[in-house]
């Protein structure tokens, strides 16, 4: 599971070490400024994640292969 991140509005490659492009992955919020979120993920790779969050949205990813 990664650190928890802090959404930006923009998308955020985040590093992981699953060394396979993950098979399942769930994002986790934790908190958000306001009550309409919007969570995107990108097309992962073998080394990192690819998520869009509404702009100080905190969340985790988890993945698997």
């Amino acid at each position: 599971m990664s650190a928890e991140l802090t959404g930006t509005g923009s998308a955020i490659t985040t590093a992981h070490t699953l060394k396979r492009v993950p098979t399942v992955t769930t994002v986790i919020v934790s908190d958000t400024p306001n009550s309409a979120v919007v969570i995107t993920e990108g097309t992962h790779t073998a080394t990192d994640f690819v998520v869009t969050a509404t702009t100080g949205t905190k969340y985790k990813i988890y993945g698997e292969i």
